[in-house]
């Protein structure tokens, strides 16, 4: 009996059976759902594949006063998980975050040149006087000769940085012309860049629990089929391994919260290494994703904490005597189907995913925040940066200070149950990225601008809501489901809202004027949609009240 009682090993994963832990129709029940009989010495637990005999009565009620092993388990993975989980999203944001602002940068001075080649020195132009320099040696910023600007007559600065590349500070590089192509080329690049997350999300999905979420995790972070949608996807199963569903939504928060804080630190940091060199904040981001991979091997792994092992012998169609790479495919089809099937049984799901696709989709026109704010404003690359980080702060103190107090606040003094608690939250959240998003289009100037990211970031926390309800809808089994499939509808969403926001930014852009948010103006009937869904959907088996407490 002390060997049923022991916890499985935290980092191995049981290999013995061809059905995994995700496809398992109906799980084995853990140790918890024992239910103590009125006459002592007697524990009894309803199980579809065995029944536990009078035989173990005695180690049971020796066992009754410690936590059964999967419980157990999550409470020793829990702080290790959490906390490299926060590492791990503030590390790979810090390096997205810094290398923003330097490759936009970059782009639009290529992209300038092209366009209007009569602002930069011909590329043999050596009237400084300045000794050629390797391109792999950087320098410090190097004025040239200035040229004039054929718009204003003013000088152009130009800089000449490593590589040969000729960053030049014009309003021509600001035109229509340019910021309309480089639009459109970040939206075309962020679509294509979403194509492997499609394609391999569900079957990571299934990986990540024949596998196990840690070598799936170290899959994302390399990058070999899926890139950051799948690690995001493993980072919220893990967490959903190990938390109770009553505390997902605040770990969610922190999550969301750590992502947007590095944002606010690498939005500024970048802008300042721009100044000095466009290549350094490159660097350094590459040097943040390499310690990332090392960070991996750190992970524990989770998949086992629900205790779902099938019994010894039992295989489902016979697959044992199969060639391995036969059996992997006829497990990646079975996988595939029963995920279907799975999609097409729970409504409350599909539904709910809907409304999550279309948060998705409007969300992506805040990647477009920082080039709109240069070509409305007349912002510099860096100066943009930095104010975008009034977005993130106020996005930090919505998630660990305002939804939190709002979320116990509906908990204690309305009575209502943590599920119904999120889906108003997540109505409320919308209305208000709805409002954001027309305040932004309308801005005709910074202050304006500002106040508009403000209410920006008190929308921040709808996808975690919706995603909170997503986890706590579904049984054990089917998180790495639901999270993989997340996954796959944000790099659907990703890639439908790349070209289609960036083709609206180049239209406002050539219409002038008023119609530079339209961008904006697009992201706010998403939104809308989006929120139409979540006020329509109900709670499965929701008990209302005469009188529906607001929240």
């Amino acid at each position: 009996m002390t060997n049923r009682l022991r916890a499985p090993s935290v980092d191995r994963i049981d290999t013995d059976t061809d059905r995994t832990p995700l496809l398992a129709g109906t799980p084995t029940p853990t140790a918890s759902s024992s239910t103590r009989s009125l006459s002592p010495g007697y524990t009894t637990t309803q199980s579809t594949t065995q029944t536990i005999t009078n035989d173990d009565d005695d180690d049971n009620d020796n066992a009754t006063d410690h936590p059964s092993p999967p419980n157990h388990l999550r409470a020793l993975l829990r702080p290790r998980v959490i906390l490299l989980s926060i590492a791990l999203v503030f590390l790979i944001e810090l390096a997205i975050g810094m290398s923003a602002p330097s490759a936009n940068a970059i782009m639009e001075s290529i992209i300038c040149r092209q366009k209007h080649p009569e602002l930069f020195p011909p590329r043999n132009d050596n009237s400084t006087g300045d000794v050629p320099i390797p391109p792999t040696i950087p320098i410090p910023i190097q004025p040239i000769t200035p040229l004039t600007t054929p718009q204003t007559g003013n000088p152009t600065k130009t800089r000449r940085i490593a590589g040969g590349l000729i960053l030049v500070d014009d309003p021509a590089c600001k035109g229509a012309d340019v910021q309309g192509y480089l639009a459109m080329l970040r939206g075309w690049a962020n679509t294509f860049e979403s194509f492997p997350g499609i394609i391999g999300a569900v079957p990571y999905g299934i990986l990540s629990d024949r596998w196990g979420r840690r070598p799936v995790l170290g899959l994302g972070v390399v990058g070999i089929g899926g890139g950051v949608a799948i690690v995001v996807a493993m980072l919220y199963t893990m967490v959903a391994d190990v938390v109770p569903a009553h505390e997902r939504t605040t770990v969610f928060f922190q999550l969301n919260a750590v992502s947007l804080g590095s944002q606010m630190i690498a939005g500024p940091l970048g802008g300042a290494m721009l100044i000095w060199d466009a290549w350094a904040p490159l660097l350094v981001a590459l040097a943040i994703w390499v310690f990332t991979n090392l960070m991996v091997l750190t992970f524990p792994e989770t998949v086992r904490v629900h205790d779902r092992k099938m019994p010894q012998g039992e295989d489902r169609g016979g697959h044992n005597d199969l060639p391995r790479m036969t059996k992997l495919w006829r497990k990646a089809r079975e996988g595939t189907v029963e995920v279907w099937d799975f999609v097409l049984g729970n409504k409350s799901v599909s539904f709910l995913m809907v409304s999550l696709v279309f948060t998705f989709l409007g969300r992506y026109v805040g990647d477009l925040l920082l080039q709109y704010s240069t070509d409305r404003y007349g912002w510099s690359w860096s100066l943009a940066s930095m104010v975008l980080t009034v977005r993130n702060a106020g996005s930090l103190v919505t998630l660990l200070v305002l939804l939190p107090v709002a979320s116990w606040f509906c908990v204690r003094r309305l009575g209502m149950e943590d599920m119904a608690k999120d889906l108003r939250l997540a109505r409320w959240s919308g209305l208000i990225l709805v409002l954001a998003c027309l305040v932004i289009a309308a801005a005709v100037n910074g202050g304006i601008y500002s106040v508009g990211l403000v209410l920006f970031a008190l929308g921040s926390g709808m996808a975690s809501m919706i995603r909170s309800l997503l986890n706590a809808l579904v049984e054990e089994h089917h998180v790495g489901t639901v999270n993989s499939l997340i996954g796959f509808m944000e790099m659907v969403g990703m890639t439908i809202a790349g070209p289609l926001l960036a083709k609206s930014l180049s239209v406002g852009l050539g219409l002038g004027g008023a119609w530079v948010g339209l961008p904006f103006f697009a992201a706010g009937w998403l939104f809308v949609i989006g929120t139409t869904i979540l006020y329509i959907f109900k709670l499965p088996n929701e008990r209302h009240s005469p009188v529906e407490p607001p929240c």
